[in-house]
């Protein structure tokens, strides 16, 4: 099978970072008050910033948070363990408003021993599936979830930000080796 895999929030606990960046770039350079969007799962939607200083925080701030973040506890071993079992991994991220998405990315994988055939950066995830004739995409992300699923089985770690994603092709997990036993059963054709 040919896997898509997204990387925030699904092979790494981005959002734990995520937040606790935002939330300093808020209280000492945005220094409006602003709450913190509590469904929100990405520097873009956390909290209400202009335009500037999303820029900003993109610009400056995100590299960082993205050389942050670990990967889920057992997301390298299932990882390495679909591709052992002749499975093609694709890792498929949307992390395009930071700069040099591919190099930043391709060094976390690496640094973290992630075993993969091809990196992707791309916004839809639904054309990319289609682009590379993906089978089953693991992903977090509302909008991915839904729309991917449109044409493939999708995986959905579960949050408070997808909660509301449901539907036939959609199986809610919280763990990487919930994400295998649901891979296996859909290898078999169950679900």
């Amino acid at each position: 099978m040919r896997i898509g895999i997204d990387v925030d929030n699904t092979i790494t606990d981005t959002l734990v970072v995520m937040k606790q960046y935002c939330k300093k770039y808020n209280d000492e350079v945005v220094k409006r008050n602003l709450p913190m969007n509590k469904k929100g799962f990405a520097a873009s939607n956390l909290y209400d910033w202009t335009d500037e200083e999303r820029q900003d925080f993109f610009d400056n701030i995100l590299p960082e948070v993205f050389s942050r973040v670990e990967p889920k506890k057992n997301a390298q071993e299932i990882i390495q363990k679909l591709k052992q079992e002749n499975n093609e991994i694709y890792i498929i991220t949307a992390r395009t408003k930071v700069k040099e998405p591919y190099k930043l990315t391709k060094e976390m994988l690496e640094k973290y021993g992630i075993n993969y055939d091809e990196l992707i950066i791309q916004k839809d995830k639904k054309q990319c599936c289609i682009d590379n004739n993906i089978d089953i995409l693991l992903d977090d992300e509302p909008q991915n979830i839904n729309s991917v699923s449109e044409i493939i089985p999708v995986i959905a770690f579960e949050a408070t930000h997808n909660e509301e994603c449901n539907g036939n092709n959609i199986v809610k997990v919280k763990t990487w080796n919930e994400a295998y036993e649901v891979i296996k059963q859909i290898e078999k054709g169950g679900k």
